[in-house]
């Protein structure tokens, strides 16, 4: 790679990864109409969950959803996609053993709708492919289920062109931590000079690269600039096929 860059970390959600959510079904909860999951595990609420109904439930992950979301980003600790659903169960009334039983097949029902919404357009492959054939290449993701991220990679044809995949459910951590980026900079053997961070997300993507000494190349994809109180990128770009002359 030129510009002594040596290995590529790429984000995957917004990234490498289109997420589609005009594939999900629309469920009402409060005279809002929003994309859901709710179809996949709606027959388990039925099944499960006598008297409680799919849009109580479904309010009851988007409350819990908005509590961990603002969770992660005070302490940057990752929680299960379980945890979401293990939370909702008892907020509906689930004993806590009923709730820790259930919560995986929730979870499980919720990432497959996750998976087949997911792109991977063309010319975005066709980045990772150039930029793979020149050096080593890693993916560093926040993702709260892990199988699923990997599932979604070899869906997608991504496993086989990278060295490392460093997802944050498994780490317990997310970006902007720079634990990530360092575990893959460890996987792949290359040292945070040598390495540069793509992303589309300012603060946990270039946070995290920043925070392990890595240079970063930020997609500012709707040209909002880069703000005042995050660390700066190396470079800017609004899409990612212009990441090649960078780093290829």
């Amino acid at each position: 790679m030129s510009s002594g860059y040596r290995a590529a970390l790429f984000d995957l959600f917004g990234t490498l990864l289109v997420f589609d959510i005009t594939t999900l079904p629309e469920i009402v909860i409060d005279g809002r109409r929003m994309p859901s999951t709710s179809e996949a595990w709606g027959p388990l609420v039925e099944e499960t969950l006598p008297g409680v109904g799919i849009v109580a439930f479904a309010r009851a992950v988007m409350e819990v959803s908005a509590e961990l979301d603002r969770a992660r980003r005070a302490s940057a600790i990752e929680f299960p996609s379980r945890e979401r659903f293990r939370r909702a169960l008892a907020r509906v009334g689930c004993s806590a053993g009923e709730a820790d039983e259930l919560a995986p097949l929730f979870a499980r029902a919720h990432m497959r709708c996750i998976v087949g919404a997911t792109r991977f357009p063309d010319e975005h492959a066709r980045v990772l492919a150039q930029v793979s054939a020149r050096g080593p290449v890693a993916v560093v993701t926040n993702f709260d289920d892990t199988a699923t991220a990997f599932d979604i990679l070899a869906r997608h044809g991504i496993l086989g062109l990278v060295g490392s995949v460093v997802v944050s459910e498994a780490v317990g951590l997310r970006k902007p931590h720079g634990a990530l980026v360092r575990i893959a900079l460890r996987d792949l053997g290359v040292a945070p000079a040598d390495a540069i961070m793509i992303g589309d997300h300012l603060t946990e993507d270039v946070g995290a690269a920043s925070a392990a000494g890595v240079d970063a190349v930020w997609i500012d994809s709707h040209g909002t600039g880069i703000a005042t109180d995050v660390p700066a990128p190396r470079y800017v770009v609004r899409r990612l096929p212009e990441v090649l002359p960078i780093i290829a």
